[in-house]
């Protein structure tokens, strides 16, 4: 498509006009950079609303009303009372499109580019029911470091299948197609049902050890329920293992996960959480199993079902904890197990099968009392083997990239971040250190989730960042200024600085990047 048509379509967006109604049923954007408000308002101790599970809808957040560090739909001025009190049918169609270049600074210095329409679908009734569609199709030529993840695992990080749309030996085009929607209703306070196929995150920090928005969307229904100073989810999911080497859509498998969240605000300043998950494959070799009614069972917990089957599905459990510390601080974090013996742990012999991760964070709001700068900082370490299965098509994983930390397993990792809003601009510095062990001469040493555990290189002395040890740093400024805020629409530019080193090299990647585009959900590059 040519610059020109970009150009005009950038036109047409900007004199759209748009209505200020909107649903309270409506997701609100799964985007990190209007969590900081969302987040800062709730630590005070008086509110009880639970923020861990994500995206959230706008019947959680009504109240909040610093909307400049808040709604991406209301940054214009508008009251979210006056708005909500005149909504009653509405059918709202927008465009979509990312209009980015850059320039990659490394050994195989090039041009940068993701160009992509779209359209956005929403239609709501009253403040029960609402329906939200988007699809989106475009092509890129990426960075070093992306093009490396696609050439490995076939698919645009959180987007969809790579489509190979102009061959190059070095820089490839490719293509990919998004597509996420979902119909939610809620009959009253305490229950709301969504159907859909999207993302989803749950945990309060940067990073999620129990359910990411690392992959592209999925098919899913979710119950969420409310009740006194509770909060439990089941989500039901359809999913794909790509694992096949041909790469070939008509090769891709079935598998089905489901989840379950309890939240529980145990006094007003600490929330627990409790977790558990299943995946499961649809066929194998000798049977087609297809979706389990089993773990359609909307209670905890899992094992005592997963045991009366005889059943090996991959089943994790998890712990988490927020703790409101202060006024404007915030500690979290998450402990998940996937395989667990005491026995062996006491025995510190190195057991492949003690698969766990933990999270410990900390975040602060209006640091230095400068109202929205906010910093945060987290660490994160995951055991080899975790989230993997000796079934690969039961690993914890969606399009070949995992449902938790986008590194996999086997790795320890810190990320900071310090970010400041002021009106329309957003700015942002963000630091990550991580140190994995990659397998080496076909030897699994636990980071692949994506291959059988079944080939580990040993049973005993396994110790996080086994293999070839790679330290990875990423650096990176960026800046946005919001065009249109029902859109979620920004420039956004900024530098960014890959570098992974092991004892045999250094590789490093600067890029610069500037463009225009509408934020459907988080992209990670950090891995």
């Amino acid at each position: 498509m040519t610059k020109k048509y970009y150009i005009l379509f950038l036109i047409f967006i900007l004199l759209l006009s748009h209505s200020t109604a909107f649903s309270q049923q409506t997701n609100f954007t799964l985007n990190r950079d209007y969590f900081w408000g969302v987040d800062n308002y709730y630590n005070n101790k008086e509110e009880n609303t639970q923020t861990f599970v994500k995206p959230f809808r706008y019947q959680q957040i009504l109240q909040i009303k610093d909307s400049l560090a808040v709604f991406p739909r209301l940054l214009a001025g508008s009251k979210v009372e006056k708005s909500d009190k005149k909504a009653n049918t509405q059918i709202e169609i927008n465009p979509l499109m990312i209009a980015h270049t850059g320039f990659d600074m490394s050994s195989n210095a090039h041009l940068t580019s993701d160009m992509a329409i779209g359209g956005n679908l929403l239609m709501f009734w009253k403040d029960k029911f609402a329906l939200n569609f988007k699809a989106l199709g475009g092509k890129g030529v990426f960075s070093s470091s992306t093009d490396s993840i696609i050439r490995n695992c076939g698919v645009v990080p959180g987007m969809g299948y790579a489509y190979i749309s102009k061959t190059d030996s070095l820089n490839p085009q490719y293509a990919y197609q998004y597509f996420s929607g979902y119909i939610s209703y809620s009959p009253n306070k305490i229950f709301n049902f969504q159907l859909g196929q999207d993302k989803h995150f749950w945990g309060d920090g940067y990073r999620s050890l129990f359910l990411s928005d690392v992959a592209a969307p999925y098919p899913y229904f979710k119950i969420t329920t409310n009740v006194w100073k509770l909060t439990y989810v089941n989500l039901y999911t359809i999913m794909k293992d790509a694992t096949n080497p041909s790469g070939f859509k008509k090769d891709w498998l079935n598998k089905y996960a489901t989840f379950h969240y309890l939240g529980w605000n145990a006094t007003k300043r600490i929330n627990v959480g409790l977790f558990e998950s299943i995946v499961w494959q649809g066929s194998d070799s000798t049977r087609h199993r297809g979706y389990d009614v089993n773990y359609l069972n909307p209670i905890m917990f899992f094992r005592p079902t997963e045991y009366s089957l005889g059943s090996s599905d991959n089943a994790l459990v998890g712990f988490s904890i927020k703790i409101k510390m202060f006024k404007k601080q915030q500690l979290y974090g998450q402990l998940l197990l996937d395989e667990f013996s005491l026995k062996e742990v006491k025995a510190q012999n190195g057991w492949w099968g003690n698969k766990q991760a933990f999270q410990l964070g900390l975040k602060s709001f209006d640091l230095f009392q400068i109202t929205r700068l906010n910093f945060q900082t987290e660490f994160n370490y995951v055991r080899p083997f975790t989230y993997s299965h000796g079934s690969v098509q039961q690993n914890y994983g969606h399009m070949n990239q995992p449902l938790a930390h986008p590194l996999g397993a086997n790795f320890i990792e810190s990320a900071t971040f310090l970010n400041y809003r002021y009106k329309r601009f957003f700015f942002e510095a963000k630091f990550t250190y991580a140190v994995y062990g990659g397998d080496s001469a076909g030897t699994d040493y636990g980071k692949n989730i994506f291959i059988s555990y079944s080939n580990r290189a040993s049973e005993f002395g396994n110790f996080t960042t086994q293999g070839f040890q790679t330290n990875l740093i990423t650096a990176s400024i960026r800046g946005a200024y919001i065009l249109d805020s029902r859109m979620n629409l920004k420039i956004d530019f900024g530098f960014a600085d890959r570098i992974e080193q092991t004892n045999y090299r250094t590789k490093q990647i600067p890029c610069i990047f500037l463009g225009v585009k509408t934020d459907l959900c988080n992209l990670y590059d950090d891995f």
